[in-house]
């Protein structure tokens, strides 16, 4: 208690530099928490799974003729017989075929629109991932006209009913087929990649299905490999099957196609495989914990050149430690508990810094992390942290105050006694804190022009005040609904605050549907891939997509005409839009004629180079409004959403209108950038705000122990504006040198994240001398306060105090 006693005193007679202490460490601990519950809620994800590192998931790996290749998570529906009768090394096998019940009626009444998560699946699923049954069991559940409910979806069809109540219920599906709950299972209760919650029989059609061709991004194939068997066993055992039954289709179309398959481990953090479950990167974990490093080292150099800058001030307390007969160990332990009680109270800190930063920062946090706890990996990241801290920022300060010479101390060399310290390491730590500053300061800016490029870069079309509206499944597959969309089209067109209207897939999205297309003329036959939307005549007039020869679409009940983009025109050898016109596309053994070309414009984000499109009209599939309003203003806005929410309703009623704004779903599209622009701006202020706080520290000290040469000079007539440049100018070369230090760094690092995008801005060099000067100009501010201060004291009284 005593030691305790002394130890809180010391803090306490320094309070400026306690608190200093005391709120880096905390911010640096609250960002390290925040990130570490961020990177654990991701890494949790699949890793409960029994067995989870024999699962895997099978993708398609397609070689074009030129060398290009590409990776898709669905596979054709013919590869699911061969795995089950063909494939040795399979212990179970698990489809999981998504299917499009968009409303349900429980035998009492009881109606659910906009269901999700609904597959076809073989009983093999069940085990495969180690669901607890509640009724039922995997053999007898699954089953034609059965479904398997998790007992989450079972409470929503039927609240306050129990597993075995809810078993032997009817649910009827889109007013036609009727399903009876066969088992509940318990949802899994660990973080997990499998979302779907009812399940469905496969049909024998699924089971004997023989199509390689047709793929859809509805049908997913799961595996669990016998202990011992390799993947590549089970995949030459596939693609053999696959180039026997498919070798003169690659050869015709000059590309071939491989099958592969994805550990379950890796599932989570395959982006370029995303489909049906949230996926995240690695590299910006990876990326966000070494934020999380270099914020927390930030804060322990902060506490290492205070509390060295210090030791003149406590050479006598020391040499007189030291002569009464301390140990070096006691003295050691003695600024390891110094350190360790800071600690604490910046963990106390932190608490509230934590719950104000998880408020401020709730869109960018991965949903549902803030219900995740981990309490053993919790408490063990706390102590290590904690220890870590203590360990990293207390070691070098102590080491150093067992180096004090006591017989210097004695003589009055207070300065000299400190064991030969230098400045040397001070200022290289300051340096490296204002080079991970810069780092931030200048991937803040660069990430935020891009992103701004993004937004306001020419689209090809024109996207604003439009919105758009989703015509439901149910609408769509009931027959006394066909032709509805064109009644409420023309009812919208009628007002005035509508300036056009048109069905049709958006231009810009991450879905797409596409075919093989033949081109075939006197000098051969030329095979390319086609994009597809299905648009109506008013398409390119909403959009303002300028048309550069021939006609728009007439709307018919199949596919007979096509417009096709700049791009498809290359591909197919047409030399200008004209020549293009009358020529005809094979779909297969099927005509598609070219009625027009329209000029190119982008499909996807600006990481994507703009592929060749065509636009077709097919009436049954013409399932989405795009409505071009008249007004700008939010007023006028809103009351023409209503206006047009009143005509929805008069043509579907019972159904709800739901609409977005069309500029939204393409700011969408760049979710993770702007996720990243801001927690990198976060972690610029913070990397600033730390490093500001150990500068006005050192800069307090340097003025105090400067004070008898300020006096002297100041008598001997030193201006104002002379001290102030004498007390700053040190810290500012020190910003210039982490500057020259930093450039080179950001500017590779920017380059090689720029690489993911097509369409991307010029690196410039007014972005780091705008970083630069922003961090001059910081720390200017930050040791001009005590400059100032001491500059204007009057040196009476500074030299009197000597």
């Amino acid at each position: 208690m005593k030691q305790l006693h002394l130890t809180l005193r010391h803090l306490w007679r320094n309070k400026l530099f306690t608190a200093l202490n005391i709120l880096g460490l905390a911010i640096g601990i609250s960002a390290s928490w925040i990130i570490y519950r961020m990177v654990s809620y991701e890494f949790s994800y699949d890793q409960h799974e029994p067995d989870r590192d024999r699962i895997f998931q099978f993708y398609t790996h397609g070689e074009k003729g030129d060398g290009s290749s590409r990776d898709q998570i669905f596979i054709p529906k013919a590869i699911l017989p061969h795995v089950l009768h063909d494939i040795s090394g399979v212990e179970k096998t698990a489809p999981l075929y998504y299917q499009n019940f968009s409303s349900a009626v429980t035998h009492d009444g009881r109606t659910l629109d906009q269901l999700d998560e609904q597959v076809a699946t073989l009983p093999d699923y069940f085990e495969m991932l180690g669901y607890q049954w509640l009724a039922g069991n995997s053999k007898q559940a699954i089953a034609p006209d059965k479904v398997v409910l998790t007992a989450k979806r079972a409470q929503r069809y039927f609240p306050g009913k129990s597993p075995d109540d809810i078993v032997g219920q009817t649910i009827t599906y889109n007013d036609t087929v009727q399903k009876t709950v066969s088992g509940v299972i318990a949802d899994l209760d660990y973080l997990n990649s499998f979302p779907a919650q009812e399940f469905f029989a496969l049909n024998q059609e699924d089971l004997a299905n023989t199509d390689w061709q047709r793929v859809s991004s509805e049908e997913l194939l799961f595996v669990k490999l016998k202990k011992g068997v390799s993947t590549n066993s089970v995949l030459d055992q596939l693609n053999r099957i696959n180039s026997s039954l498919n070798r003169d289709f690659f050869k015709e179309h000059k590309f071939k196609i491989d099958y592969k398959l994805l550990p379950l481990a890796e599932k989570h953090f395959a982006t370029h495989l995303t489909l049906r479950s949230r996926t995240v990167s690695k590299p910006v974990l990876f990326g966000l914990l070494g934020i999380a490093a270099f914020l927390l080292a930030l804060a322990c150099i902060n506490y290492v050149n205070l509390t060295t800058a210090q030791l003149p001030q406590r050479a006598k307390e020391i040499g007189i430690r030291k002569t009464l007969g301390g140990k070096s160990s006691s003295l050691i332990w003695s600024y390891l508990k110094e350190t360790f009680a800071t600690c604490m109270l910046a963990v106390l800190l932190s608490v509230l810094i934590t719950t104000i930063g998880l408020r401020i920062f709730a869109e960018y946090l991965p949903e549902g992390m803030n219900h995740f706890n981990n309490y053993a990996e919790m408490l063990l990241f706390s102590i290590a942290l904690i220890v870590g801290i203590t360990l990293i920022a207390g070691i070098y300060p102590s080491w150093l105050a067992t180096r004090v010479q006591t017989v210097r101390v004695l003589k009055g060399e207070i300065n000299q006694s400190v064991g030969g310290y230098q400045l040397n390491l001070r200022k290289g730590l300051i340096v490296f804190q204002f080079v991970i500053a810069q780092l931030f300061a200048v991937c803040a800016i660069i990430i935020g022009q891009q992103l701004r490029y993004t937004l306001n870069k020419d689209l090809g079309f024109q996207h604003e005040a439009i919105v758009t509206v989703d015509i439901p499944y149910k609408v769509q597959a009931d027959s006394s609904y066909q032709g509805k969309q064109f009644v409420l089209k023309r009812m919208i067109e009628q007002h005035a605050e509508i300036s056009n209207v048109a069905l049709g897939d958006i231009p810009m999205s991450d879905w797409m549907n596409g075919w093989g297309m033949d081109y075939r003329s006197d000098t051969g036959t030329v095979q390319k891939g086609l994009l597809f939307k299905n648009v109506d005549a008013d398409y390119l007039k909403v959009y303002q997509i300028p048309l550069l020869a021939g006609r728009t679409l007439q709307e018919t009940d199949t596919m007979q005409e096509l417009l096709i983009n700049e791009t498809a025109l290359k591909n197919f050898g047409f030399r200008k839009p004209q020549d293009a016109i009358g020529q005809i596309l094979y779909q297969g053994g099927s005509p598609r004629f070219i009625v027009g070309v329209f000029r190119d414009f982008h499909q996807f984000s600006l990481k994507s180079e703009i592929p060749a499109l065509a636009f077709s009209a097919v009436k049954p599939r013409l399932s989405s409004f795009n409505i071009k309003l008249a007004g700008k203003r939010s007023s006028s806005l809103a009351s023409t959403i209503a206006l047009v929410e009143k005509e929805w309703k008069q043509v579907y009623p019972g159904f709800d209108f739901q609409y977005q704004f069309y500029d939204d779903t393409i700011r969408n599209l760049y979710q993770q950038e702007r996720r990243t622009a801001k927690l990198i701006s976060a972690a610029t202020i913070v990397t600033l705000l730390i490093s500001c706080l150990g500068l006005y520290g050192l800069a307090a000290l340097t003025a105090f122990q400067r004070t008898k040469e300020i006096g002297i000079r100041k008598v001997l007539g030193a201006t104002v504006n002379g001290i102030i440049s004498l007390l700053s100018k040190d810290f500012v070369k020190l910003v210039l040198i982490a500057l020259l230090i930093a450039t080179p760094i950001a500017w590779w690092a920017m380059n090689k994240w720029l690489e993911n995008f097509v369409y991307k801005i010029e690196i410039q060099w007014w972005m780091f001398a705008f970083a630069g000067f922003g961090a001059i100009f910081i720390a200017l501010l930050t040791v001009g306060f005590q400059a100032v201060k001491a500059a204007i004291a009057n040196p009476v009284d500074s030299l009197r105090n000597e």
